[in-house]
């Protein structure tokens, strides 16, 4: 187990080369969008995250923009709100091992959700670790579905059409964050209430590559993997998981490692459909095909796809002149699933 400081200096190093990274995703022939505005939410735990909100141009019609409140940062400065109706709300959360990454990496997929599903999308600015480490990342996705719940009226959300979407440790918070809020109802009588009084209903969950197991070795992971020297390697994924659970006690916690949850709790907390695409070339393959398997074995609609010849977070390529045709048709893909959810 590394000691925390050499982990955190480790991070620093590897979240600005991700930056520039995700700068470079940015090329190509086209340009993901930037936030439409930005909310600031409390956490249960004091402080406050980020929320950035991406629109549909039919959000903003009639009335100020100044509604949308103070810590708006747009790009149509004469944008105006309609008021009079209410869209359906995809929560996001980025991926980066809990360790690296921004809620703005996932830009081409907001553009993808906003046009093609008619919905906001919400990237949600979740605690890093390892100077916030388990369950930080997972509170935070609760925190931010309760405070959208809160503020629907305000923000214009119909939070009884919501989906959560995620791309690898973010894919795990897709799963793990309606485990963490059914823990957190069941905990606290108020929170039930309240939420009751919200409407707030996951209505699916849009899984990409996520990470499921803690418990299982990286080593047997990769030994068991199609291509090995596809994986990623070994100095990330032993930053991520002892950044993110360096108690080993705890790595077996349905709220780390859904995998391992028990029957139940996936059966009761999980929305009845979930979208899950893993990569050929992935070390988390195989855990998540049986999570698939799993979950059918449920009763749960699982819609499931294996993308060929590719590894782990294939879609986040820094190449400017990688394949995006190729992965804007998946993202379409899945977006056509949530909306004709939405419709219903």
């Amino acid at each position: 187990m590394k000691t925390r400081w050499w982990l955190y200096v480790q991070a620093i190093f590897w979240r600005i080369l991700m930056r520039l990274g995700m700068f470079l995703h940015t090329f190509g022939f086209t340009h993901p969008p930037r936030p439409s505005f930005a909310r600031s939410s409390p956490r249960a735990g004091g402080g406050c995250m980020t929320l950035y909100f991406y629109c549909p141009p039919a959000y903003f019609q009639e009335a100020s923009v100044d509604a949308v409140g103070d810590n708006t940062d747009t790009e149509n400065g004469d944008a105006t709100l309609k008021t009079d109706s209410r869209f359906p709300v995809v929560v996001n959360f980025h991926g980066g091992g809990f360790t690296l990454g921004h809620a703005t990496d996932d830009a081409r997929w907001a553009q993808c959700v906003v046009r093609d599903t008619r919905a906001i999308m919400v990237s949600v600015e979740y605690r890093l670790a390892p100077e916030h480490p388990f369950p930080a990342a997972v509170d935070d996705g609760v925190d931010a579905l309760l405070y959208l719940a809160a503020h629907a009226a305000e923000l214009r959300l119909d939070v009884s059409r919501l989906a959560l979407t995620g791309f690898s440790a973010g894919g795990n918070l897709a799963v793990t964050v309606p485990l963490r809020l059914r823990d957190r109802i069941r905990a606290d009588g108020r929170a039930q209430a309240a939420l009751s009084s919200f409407e707030l209903q996951i209505i699916c969950c849009v899984s990409w590559y996520p990470l499921l197991d803690f418990v299982v070795a990286r080593e047997h992971r990769r030994a068991a993997s199609v291509m090995p020297d596809k994986t990623l390697p070994a100095f990330f994924t032993t930053l991520f998981d002892d950044a993110y659970m360096p108690d080993l006690s705890l790595r077996a916690s349905p709220f780390a490692s859904p995998g391992r949850a028990p029957d139940d709790m996936l059966a009761e907390s999980l929305p009845p459909h979930i979208f899950l695409y893993t990569c050929e070339w992935d070390m988390l393959l195989n855990e998540g095909l049986h999570f698939v398997r799993r979950l059918e074995g449920l009763g749960k609609k699982v819609s499931s796809m294996m993308i060929e010849k590719v590894p782990h977070a294939w879609d986040k390529s820094p190449n400017p002149f990688r394949d995006q045709a190729k992965v804007d048709m998946l993202y379409r893909i899945a977006c056509a699933e949530m909306r004709s959810l939405f419709e219903k």
